[in-house]
């Protein structure tokens, strides 16, 4: 029996590289576009139920009627003319209060015929023996809430932890590379037993362990998703152990680059570019955008000058707004006693890319 997963939709009008096509961005159309896409790509492999291992929506606490009305006509669309049953975690995005309740997760609302939205309690769904469990802000009060269903798991429902796949949306170690633990233990929920452990918050797919997976967003959102895999999972179980297949979508990446070759077409091509390429003159800024864009098919494209360094030929050479801006946070940063002095060069570039980033995006 097979069933498809996918996670960390984010649905939103989010404005980087965007466009108002009609009354729907062009961002949210894409990512609804690929939402589809994967569903009937698992309907013709034969899955009988889509799940989804939350963050339905993007904005905590809040949806905008033109998210959410769309949204809940793809959902719809998905479980009556496909015939495929949704079944969907609250993920901490969706929720305006700590922990995930009803009243609070706006995933609730897309709540009908063929989609069940996971609020409250633990939901056991027996078709697949799947286990779904919403977001806990506390990560201990997650693993008690799994071993407390464990233990009644045998009598009230017939079933043992090893004929059970888990799924829930919470923060795991060793998903994203460089990322300090401060989540789950991964050994943690491979310990529990269960023929697999499907999880969502991180947006990068891993194995981080036989039978423990980060199901990973569906698209790239934003800069913090670069070299992470998106895309979505097709599962066939095959008695005590299941068959994992990743399949990544046709949604634009958002892509880092240090230099432009003509032979990157392929890499360019359909996708986000962000270039951080060495000038001498601010006009250089918009012929790099137009070989990103306009030759090698870039989706959109945004330079990150590096300003080469010319030798003061006079005294008291103008610098501009943006150079005197960005002396003026290096000497900050550098000064301050309340950033660790480890990390200061890191917080520094990250706040020099983003003053490049608004002072030339597109």
């Amino acid at each position: 029996m097979k069933f498809g997963i996918i996670s960390d939709t984010h649905y939103h009008p989010f404005t980087a590289f965007a466009k108002q096509d009609g009354l729907i961005n062009s961002r949210l159309q894409i990512a609804m576009d690929e939402t589809r896409k994967a569903a009937v790509h698992m309907k013709d492999a034969g899955c009988t139920a889509l799940y989804h291992c939350g963050d339905i929506f993007h904005v905590r606490g809040r949806v905008a009627p033109s998210v959410l009305n769309p949204v809940a006509d793809l959902f719809k669309e998905i479980a009556e003319e496909l015939g495929m049953p949704i079944f969907a975690l609250a993920g901490n995005h969706d929720l305006e209060f700590e922990n995930s309740n009803r009243i609070g997760n706006s995933g609730t609302a897309l709540t009908g015929d063929g989609i069940t939205v996971v609020s409250d309690e633990p939901f056991f769904q027996p078709v697949h023996n799947v286990l779904m469990i919403p977001w806990h802000a506390k990560q201990k009060d997650l693993l008690a809430t799994i071993e407390a269903w464990l233990k009644e798991a045998p009598a009230r429902f017939g079933v043992k932890a090893e004929e059970v796949t888990l799924m829930i949306h919470a923060p795991v170690n060793e998903i994203i590379p460089g990322l300090p633990d401060h989540g789950i233990d991964p050994d943690v929920l491979a310990c529990f037993g269960f023929k697999n452990v499907f999880v969502g918050h991180y947006h990068n797919f891993k194995r981080v362990r036989p039978g423990v997976f980060s199901v990973g967003a569906l698209t790239h959102q934003n800069w913090g998703d670069v070299n992470s895999k998106a895309g979505y999972l097709i599962v066939q179980d095959k008695g005590t152990v299941s068959d994992v297949q990743h399949f990544e979508t046709d949604a634009p990446k958002f892509i880092d680059m240090e230099d432009i070759e003509v032979d990157d077409a392929d890499r360019v091509a359909g996708n986000y570019v962000r270039a951080r390429i060495e000038i001498d003159e601010d006009k250089e800024v918009v012929a790099y955008r137009e070989l990103l864009v306009d030759e090698l098919g870039a989706a959109a494209a945004l330079i990150l000058p590096v300003r080469k360094e010319k030798a003061v030929t006079r005294k008291g050479a103008a610098k501009t707004s943006l150079d005197r801006l960005e002396d003026s946070v290096t000497h900050f940063i550098s000064a301050s006693s309340s950033i660790d002095a480890d990390l200061k060069a890191d917080v520094n570039a990250a706040v020099l890319t983003t003053l490049a980033e608004v002072d030339h995006a597109v």
